[in-house]
C-alpha cells in the first residue's frame, strides 16, 4: 500500500499503524491533516507543517485497501493551529455525526491549547534543570533536534539511549528554544513551524560552552535540505561542530555510536584548549537590486519553458529589464548544482541553481554587473527557499555580489529596482496565453505533418511574431492589418487548423503532468516530448497558465477551511477573474475547431474534479493541481499519462504516485507511469518504462477507431477524437 518508495520512514510507518488499528477490530479513525502549527515566533515567515505530514492521510485513504473492505471510516479533515478561531467551527462540523456541538468544540480546543501550554512549559522547565544540572557538574549536554515523530523509538533507533552512554546529557530541542532570540534575518525563508525551533535551540547552543546540537534526519526527508545547511551556518558561526545522523529503516547504530564519540572527543580537546575563536554573525544581509542596477545590469534567469519563457524574455526586455533567458541546462550546469547545492534537494534546485552559477564560472557573464531573477512560490514547498540556496551557492563561488530578485505574487521580499506594474502584467498574461496556444496547437499537429520541419517552422514563424508583439512592436497580417493580441490567437489556430495533415488512424494520445519544472523543461525530463513523438505518439501537455489559476484558487479554499486572510482570498477571486478574461479568445478559437485542438477548462471544474480524489486542502508544490491535470487528460481521451516528478518530490508523493492506484481505480482505462528524474537516476531506466507504458497504449488502442486525417481544418470527425 506505499506507493512510493523513497519517502521517509515514518510515513511508511503510518501505513503499518492504520492496518494495526483496522486489524484490532476499529471501525472510526480520525487522521487530521494539520496544514499550519501555532506559530512558533513571531518573527518567523510562515508556520507550515511538512508537506508530508499535511496530506499524508490522503494517501492512506487512497491507498490501504483494508479501509474499504472493512468499511473502516477515516476521518482526515484539513486543520489549522495557527488559526484558532476558525478550528471550532470546522471540528464540530466534522464531528456532527457524533453530536459534538460547536459550543463544545470551543471548549475543547480551549482546553487542548491551554494543556498544550503547560506541556511547552513542562518541556522547557525540566530543560532547565537539565542545564543547572550540568552547570553544577561541569558534565555535557547534547540538544538532540528531531522532529516529533523522532520520540518514537522504533524510529529513532534508540540513539538517545546511546548518547547517553557516552556519558552525555540528552535535551530536546524544544527544551531549551527561546522563541524570538534568534538573530535575524537568517539566509533561509523560516517557514515551517519545526524549522523555527530548530533555528532558535542552535542558537542557544551556540551561547553554552557545555553544549553541542546533533540533527535527526530522516532519508527521503526533502525539508532538511534547508534546514541542515541553515543550522550548520548559525553553529559554525558560534565554533560548534555541526553532527547530522541521518536514519531510516536500518537500525545498525554502528556509524552513528562513530560520530558521537568523534563529537565527544572534539568537545573535550576544546575544553583543554582553552583559547577561544571570535563567533562570527551568522545573520546574512542580501545584495539588493536597485533602481540604478535596472539600467547596468543584465539580469540571468533560468529555463523552465521555452516557449513560455522566450515570450516572457521579450517581455521584460521591453520594460527596461535586460533579460536573458539560459535556454538549455547543460551536463555541466548541473554538475554545477551537485557541487554547491545540498544533495537532499529536489532536480529542479539543482539545476536552476547550476544554470546560474555557472554561467558565472565559465565568464560568460561579469558578476559585478548581473544580477539574477528566480521565482518564490511561498507555499509550504521547498521551491520558496530556491533562493536561499541560490543564495549560498552564490557565495561559495565567489560571487557573493550578485542580486537575486526572488519574483513573488506575494512579494515575500522587496527590490527597489524591480516592480510589477498594471502594463507589465498585463503583457506577461498575454504571454503565458500565447505560450499555452502555441504549445497546444504545435504539438496537436507534429506527429502528422507531410513535411519534416513544417511544423516547426510554422511555429517559429508565429513565435516570431508573438515576441515582437509583446515587445513593443507592430505585427501585421496578410493584408496589411495590423494585429491586436485577440487577432493573435485566432490567427495561430486558424494558421495550425489549416495545417496540411498525413492521412491515417490517429496515434496515441500521450499526456505530460507533473513538477511544474520537470513537466516543461526539456532538459529535465530528459526530452520527454521528442521520446513520445519519437515512439509514434501525440503529445499533450495542459498548459502553464494553469498553475497561477491554480494557486489563486487556493487562497479562497483556505480562507474558507483554515482561517486564512479573507483580504489575499477576494484578491486572488478577482485575479482569477482577470486571468479567465486574458484567456477567453484562447479558449473560443480552439472550441471553433470543433476537438481538433485540446480547450482547457476552468480551474472551477478541475477542483470539482479533483475533490473526488482528494482534498482542495492539498496544495503544497502541484498539489491538487497534479491530481485535477491527470484528470483533465483522461476526461479529454488522453489516459496514457507520464507523471513526471524529482526524485523524493515531497508533494508528489501524495498528489502524484499516491493519486494513482486511486485513478486506476475510479478509471480502468488509465495507462499511468510515475518517472523519477534526478542527476542520478538511470535514463535508460526512464525511456525503458515510458516504452513500456506506450506499448500498452498501442494495445489498448480500439482497433475501431481508425479514421483519416485530411487536410481540411476542423472536419466534422474531429469530434471522435477524444474518444481515442
Amino acid at each position: 500500500s506505499i506507493p512510493s518508495e523513497s519517502v521517509c520512514y515514518p510515513a511508511k510507518l503510518a501505513h503499518g499503524h492504520i492496518v494495526d488499528l483496522i486489524q484490532k477490530g476499529i471501525k472510526t479513525i480520525f487522521y487530521p491533516d494539520i496544514s499550519y502549527e501555532k506559530k512558533e515566533s513571531p518573527m518567523a515567515n510562515n508556520h507550515y507543517n511538512c508537506p508530508i505530514v499535511v496530506s499524508y492521510p490522503e494517501v492512506i485513504r487512497n491507498n490501504v485497501e483494508q479501509l474499504r473492505e472493512a468499511d473502516v471510516r477515516l476521518i482526515n479533515p484539513f486543520f489549522s493551529l495557527g488559526h484558532p478561531k476558525r478550528l471550532p467551527r470546522r471540528l464540530a462540523a466534522e464531528f456532527s455525526a457524533f453530536g459534538v456541538t460547536l459550543p463544545e468544540a470551543r471548549r475543547a480546543i480551549k482546553k487542548g491549547f491551554a494543556e498544550h501550554h503547560r506541556f511547552k512549559q513542562d518541556i522547557r522547565e525540566k530543560g532547565r534543570e537539565v542545564l543547572d544540572f550540568l552547570e553544577s557538574t561541569g558534565q555535557k549536554g547534547i540538544v538532540l533536534a528531531g522532529r516529533p515523530y523522532h520520540l518514537d523509538p522504533e524510529i529513532n533507533h534508540g540513539i538517545p539511549q546511546m548518547i547517553v552512554s557516552q556519558g552525555l546529557a540528552v535535551l530536546t530541542e524544544d527544551s531549551v528554544a527561546i522563541p524570538g532570540k534568534l538573530k535575524r534575518p537568517i539566509r533561509v525563508v523560516d517557514q515551517w513551524a519545526y524549522h523555527t525551533r530548530l533555528y532558535e535551540a542552535a542558537d542557544f547552543v551556540i551561547g553554552h560552552d557545555n553544549l553541542e546540537l546533533v540533527q535527526l534526519n530522516s532519508f527521503g526527508c526533502g525539508l532538511d535540505a534547508v534546514t541542515t545547511d541553515q543550522v550548520q551556518e548559525i553553529l559554525e558561526a558560534g565554533n560548534k561542530v555541526y553532527t547530522v545522523l541521518k536514519i531510516d529503516e536500518i537500525n545498525n547504530l554502528g556509524a552513528a555510536r562513530i560520530r558521537i564519540r568523534s563529537l565527544k572527543v572534539a568537545m573535550q580537546e576544546r575544553e583543554r584548549h582553552t583559547e577561544s575563536t571570535a563567533a562570527v554573525p551568522y545573520t546574512f544581509d542580501r545584495a539588493v537590486f536597485t533602481k540604478s542596477m535596472k539600467k547596468r545590469h543584465t539580469i540571468l534567469a533560468p529555463q523552465m519553458s521555452p516557449i513560455h519563457f522566450e515570450l516572457l524574455e521579450g517581455v521584460l526586455n521591453s520594460f527596461g529589464y535586460n533579460t536573458h533567458i539560459l535556454a538549455e541546462a547543460s551536463p555541466k550546469d548541473i554538475e554545477t548544482g551537485l557541487k554547491f547545492v545540498n544533495n537532499d534537494a529536489c532536480y529542479p534546485t539543482i539545476i536552476v541553481v547550476g544554470q546560474l552559477v555557472n554561467a558565472f564560472i565559465t565568464g560568460g557573464y561579469d558578476p559585478d554587473h548581473c544580477s539574477v531573477f528566480i521565482t518564490q512560490t511561498g507555499g509550504g514547498c521547498r521551491a520558496t527557499n530556491y533562493v536561499a540556496f541560490l543564495r549560498k551557492a552564490l557565495k561559495e563561488a565567489g560571487f557573493p555580489q550578485v542580486p537575486v530578485i526572488a519574483l513573488s505574487a506575494t512579494g515575500i521580499e522587496k527590490n527597489p529596482g524591480f516592480k510589477f506594474t498594471l502594463p507589465l502584467l498585463h503583457k506577461a498574461l498575454q504571454a503565458l496565453v500565447l505560450g499555452d496556444v502555441l504549445q497546444t496547437v504545435l504539438l496537436r499537429v507534429r506527429p502528422y505533418e507531410k513535411v519534416a520541419g513544417s511544423s516547426q517552422r510554422l511555429f517559429r514563424k508565429w513565435q516570431d511574431k508573438c515576441r515582437t508583439f509583446l515587445s513593443g512592436g507592430t505585427v501585421r497580417d496578410k493584408s496589411g492589418a495590423k494585429l491586436r493580441y485577440r487577432d493573435l490567437v485566432r490567427q495561430i489556430v486558424q494558421d495550425f487548423d489549416r495545417f496540411p495533415l498525413v492521412s491515417g488512424p490517429r496515434r496515441p494520445r500521450v499526456g505530460l503532468v507533473g513538477e511544474i519544472l520537470v513537466k516543461f523543461h526539456p532538459d529535465a525530463n530528459n526530452h520527454a516530448i521528442k521520446v513520445i513523438e519519437s515512439e509514434g505518439c501525440e503529445a499533450v501537455v495542459p498548459g502553464l497558465m494553469d498553475f497561477f489559476f491554480y494557486c489563486f484558487h487556493n487562497a479562497g479554499w483556505k480562507h474558507r477551511n483554515l482561517g486564512t486572510s479573507r483580504f489575499s482570498a477576494i484578491l486572488a477571486t478577482l485575479g482569477n477573474s482577470i486571468m479567465a478574461r486574458y484567456r477567453r479568445v484562447a479558449v473560443k478559437s480552439l472550441a471553433a475547431t470543433k476537438g481538433k485542438f485540446m480547450v482547457p477548462v476552468s480551474i472551477h471544474h478541475l477542483a470539482e474534479r479533483a475533490q473526488d480524489v482528494l482534498s482542495l486542502g492539498n496544495d503544497s508544490g502541484e498539489g491538487w493541481f497534479l491530481t485535477a491535470e491527470m484528470l483533465e487528460l483522461i476526461e479529454a481521451g488522453v489516459p496514457n499519462i507520464i507523471c513526471a516528478q524529482p526524485f523524493a518530490c515531497l508533494p508528489n508523493h501524495v498528489t502524484g504516485k499516491g493519486m494513482i492506484k486511486e485513478l486506476r481505480r475510479l478509471y480502468p482505462q488509465t495507462n499511468i507511469v510515475p518517472i523519477d528524474y534526478d542527476p542520478g537516476a538511470s535514463e535508460v531506466n526512464q525511456l525503458n518504462r515510458i516504452k513500456l507504458m506506450i506499448a500498452t497504449a498501442f494495445q489498448k488502442r480500439p482497433s475501431t477507431t481508425a479514421f483519416s486525417i485530411n487536410e481540411e481544418p476542423s472536419g466534422s470527425h474531429e469530434r471522435e477524437f477524444a474518444l481515442n
